[in-house]
């Protein structure tokens, strides 16, 4: 697990992306995408750490549940993940991960949504900015996000 992903973490928003981005190689900004692209996941990249999700794919299941029914942005987000540079993500995912995280899912999505509709207000999608310095810790409680626990 990494630091950002605890619940009760003190990293800053601005230490979880980092730590964040050196977990996975590619993920930084200069990916040599499209600038709508860019900004769909520098605002999804956020989500991963406010909503302490990795990239496993269980985690990018739920890190798009969170989205919609946690951030501003809800079902607007969806218009990011059919982008080409988001579909060219999808074409390396094999039938096989995808069902055994649909099985995994089926008990993750129901308590990420039923965590959505107990938050006190929806992420901010894109003027996150403001929280960058923030601790995680205290993000988290402000807005009444709890993280799930592995």
């Amino acid at each position: 697990m990494l630091l950002y992903q605890r619940p009760d973490t003190e990293l800053t928003l601005a230490e979880g992306l980092r730590d964040y981005y050196a977990s996975r190689e590619g993920l930084v900004s200069g990916r040599g995408i499209s600038e709508e692209a860019r900004e769909f996941f520098r605002c999804h990249d956020a989500a991963h750490v406010v909503f302490g999700c990795s990239t496993a794919l269980l985690d990018e299941a739920v890190v798009k549940v969170w989205s919609f029914f946690g951030t501003s942005a809800g079902f607007g987000v969806w218009r990011g993940y059919r982008l080409p540079e988001s579909k060219e993500i999808y074409e390396h995912i094999t039938w096989r991960d995808t069902a055994a995280t649909a099985v995994r899912a089926a008990v993750a999505v129901p308590l990420v949504l039923w965590r959505c509709l107990r938050m006190r207000k929806r992420w901010p999608w894109t003027d996150f900015e403001r929280h960058l310095e923030a601790p995680l810790r205290e993000i988290r409680r402000e807005y009444g996000i709890q993280p799930l626990r592995r």
